[in-house]
């Protein structure tokens, strides 16, 4: 490797360790810890750290390790960066049609009773589809979890009653801890009020999109989607802890 692209790397990796480390730190001060966070901080130390030693590390992986290691792990980060990639162009291809009977707003966390930026980033959006079909039924979904006063659903209903959505037009569904359970006690609420046959979209940031939508086909739900945006700050750390989801989720569920 030459001397210019050695350099190269080594800055890029010093970046990216950078860039996680203080994404962290910063979500963590003005939103929650979360697996995200923790998962992101410790990439950005080992990639810093990669960095800073990267000439040492190079010298001892040159000779301790076989080549088609040192290959294997190279397309293993390719596949990581790909998958990462897809992940963020799909969540951003809507579904939504406009004349579902229902819309799902997927709840994220929430600090004390306020919501956070990513959360209302999928409520106002929610507010864009109530305005052009009014008819459909509002379902807010989400459990409390820690750092929480309230349910996350009983935060979004107050956000959308104050812009101007009708107590009458939600329905709350509050104990899911988990995306998978937004899905299943949502059809549970759906079906006693709703019957047998309805059509659904649910609303939730665009690095959730694809999950989601493999969760809802799951649930029995197989709902539309409509992406709400994901504030710049906080990519960085949602999409780690996605990714992390998603792997989860076909190790699982395949």
């Amino acid at each position: 490797m030459s001397t210019e692209l050695e350099t190269f790397v080594k800055i890029l990796f010093m970046a990216a360790g950078a860039l996680l480390i203080g994404d962290a730190l910063l979500v963590a001060s003005i939103i929650s810890v979360n697996s995200g966070v923790i998962a992101a901080f410790a990439i950005g130390v080992v990639y810093l750290l990669y960095g800073l030693f990267h000439e040492k590390v190079r010298a001892r992986t040159r000779s301790g390790f076989p080549k088609a290691l040192r290959i294997s792990l190279l397309v293993a980060n390719a596949a990581v960066i790909l998958a990462i990639s897809s992940v963020a162009a799909l969540g951003r291809v809507d579904t939504v049609s406009y004349d579902e009977d229902a819309v799902i707003v997927l709840g994220t966390a929430i600090k004390g009773e306020a919501v956070t930026p990513a959360l209302r980033e999928r409520l106002e959006t929610a507010v864009e589809y109530h305005e052009a079909n009014p008819d459909a039924l509002v379902v807010v979904s989400g459990g409390q979890g820690p750092g929480e006063s309230v349910t996350e659903a009983l935060a979004m209903k107050r956000f959308l009653v104050s812009r101007g959505i009708p107590e009458g037009a939600i329905l709350m569904e509050d104990r899911s801890t988990s995306t998978h359970e937004n899905f299943v006690l949502t059809k549970g609420l759906l079906d006693a009020r709703l019957g047998e046959r309805y059509t659904t979209v649910f609303v939730t940031n665009d690095y959730h999109v694809f999950r989601a939508s493999r969760l809802s086909g799951i649930a029995g739900l197989d709902s539309a989607s409509m992406h709400a945006t994901t504030p710049w700050y906080t990519v960085p750390v949602d999409y780690v802890r996605e990714s992390l989801a998603v792997v989860q989720l076909f190790l699982l569920r395949e």
